[in-house]
Order: structure tokens, then sequence, then C-alpha cells
């Protein structure tokens, strides 16, 4: 089961003159109190670091006596990691922090503000998001990333880029005309003549690069039949395998005000909100229990 403080404040970090094995520590520490609000210990000694648990004696002063103390994680099983772009206090960047030390059981992460915290056996819900660009970056993954930076309540969310380039729908040696739903991501299809639906063009022979919105407005506008590569999000991730336990969002133009969900995959409008994607991130964190 993944360990992860609530807040900082139970967490010391603190140098050490012993060697750091769960007798020599335990001597040490319960050898003098520590400040009442502590219930971590991350120790460092000759370079190297482990983490202890602390049970204490409650009083009215600000420091209680030690009464027990319990190796967690021992020099060979615990990484020390630097990266000021993480903050220790979000579980899902010290989620980052442990992918970054793949078989260490726990990873300290000393991040933004020189906060350090520590994650212990890290199993983070693996999030599949799966959009298409351009844009670049792709928006749906960008704007999880940035509601992830702030979720202090989710448990560890680790998100899996599936961004697929439109451009790699198009077959290969493409020729002729292609209809693109807006000039907005700046696409481009090079041996070919684009033009884009909401700009209304005079008919052409050609192939609808879109999804069933794009399909509908064409069929409105035009009332004839037309090729299609279908684009749709939702469409696209069908392709992808879930392993047990995790999780697949992504995007779609027919939903306009609510979330979806639909097995493992959760389904949020093409123009989703913040509150939409936290609502998303969620309903994946319960698809993903057990």
């Amino acid at each position: 089961m993944t360990t992860i403080p609530d807040r900082y404040r139970e967490v010391s970090v603190t140098d050490v003159d012993v060697p750091l094995t769960a007798a020599a520590l335990r001597e040490l520490l319960m050898s003098r109190p520590v400040y009442r609000r502590t219930r971590y210990l991350v120790l460092r000694h000759a370079g190297e670091t482990a983490l202890v648990e602390v049970d204490k004696r409650a009083s009215d002063s600000l420091f209680w006596d030690v009464l027990d103390v319990r190796l967690l994680a021992g020099p060979d099983e615990t990484a020390w990691v630097v990266d000021d772009a993480l903050d220790p206090g979000i579980p899902s960047d010290l989620a980052r922090a442990a992918s970054m030390r793949p078989g260490v059981r726990c990873v300290v992460l000393e991040g933004r503000y020189g906060h350090i915290s520590f994650v212990l056996d890290s199993a983070p819900v693996r999030l599949h998001v799966l959009d298409v660009a351009p844009p670049h970056p792709a928006k749906l993954l960008d704007q999880v990333q940035r509601v992830l930076a702030t979720a202090e309540e989710l448990p560890g969310v680790l998100p899996v880029p599936e961004v697929v380039e439109l451009g790699d729908l198009v077959p290969a040696g493409a020729s002729g005309h292609y209809l693109l739903p807006c000039r907005g991501g700046g696409m481009e299809v090079p041996g070919t003549t684009v033009h884009y639906l909401d700009e209304v063009p005079p008919r052409q022979d050609w192939t609808l690069l879109g999804c069933a919105r794009s399909r509908a407005i064409h069929d409105f506008l035009y009332d004839d039949d037309v090729r299609q590569v279908d684009t749709c999000p939702r469409v696209l991730a069908k392709a992808v395998d879930l392993a047990p336990g995790e999780v697949l969002l992504t995007k779609c133009c027919l939903l306009e005000e609510h979330v979806e969900t639909d097995g493992q995959v959760v389904v949020v409008p093409w123009g989703a909100s913040f509150g939409h994607l936290r609502e998303a991130l969620d309903s994946a964190v319960q698809l993903a229990q057990p």
C-alpha cells in the first residue's frame, strides 16, 4: 500500500552520526524527544538515506518522548530526488518523482519551495490520456497535467500520453483536396489542397478529416456524401489496450456539458473546463480501484 504523509509537518529531515540500521536508529531516536507533529523521519548518513516512523507519548510539551521506532525503508531501498518543478505536497508530483527511480521502494523528493516529502511503495493510478494534435501541446493532456499540479486531495495519478498526430491518419502520399474542421490547430496536409469547414468553401471532391460532429455539419451544409477519415478521440481510444486497474481519459465533441464513463474510459466534452476535468479525474480514480 502506498504511504504518503498528510502534511509536510509530519516529516522531519535530519543528518545523523550513526549507521542507518534499524538497531542504531532505534537506539538514537529512543534517546531523545521529537516534535509533537513529527511522525516520519528522513535520516541521512554518509550520502545514504533511510525512512523511519515513530510512535510518541502525548504530553503538553512541544516535544514528545519516542515510544517505538520502525524502519520503513533502509538505504538500499531509498532514493533522494531533487526537482524544483515538482511539489512534494502533491501526490501526483510524488508519483512522478517515484517514476524517475523505478525499482526503489521509497523516493524522497526535495522539490518546490525547498520542501521535502516522500512516497513509499508508490502505486499511482496510470491514466492514459488520448488526445489528437495539433495543436501542440495536446490540449487535453496539458490540461490534465495542470489540474493534477494542484490536486492535493487526489491520490497519485500518473498520466500516460497517448497523443495521436492527425497527420499520421492521412494515407501516405495523399493528394487532392482535404477538408479540416477549422484553422485552429494549424494543421497542414502536405501535397494536398486544404479547406476549412467553418469557412464553408465551395464544394470540392475532398476527404473530410474530422469527427462525427464535423460530418453532421458537412451533411447540413452540403447535403451530400463525403469520404471521411475519422479523427474522433473517443473512436481512436478503442485501439488502446488497458491493463487491469488502468484507466483512459479522452474527449468527444458530441458531449457538451457532462462527463461520461464507458467501462474503463472516461470521456469529457471537447471544450472541457477544468471543472469537467476534475470531475473526470475523480471518476478515473474510482474506476481504478480494485
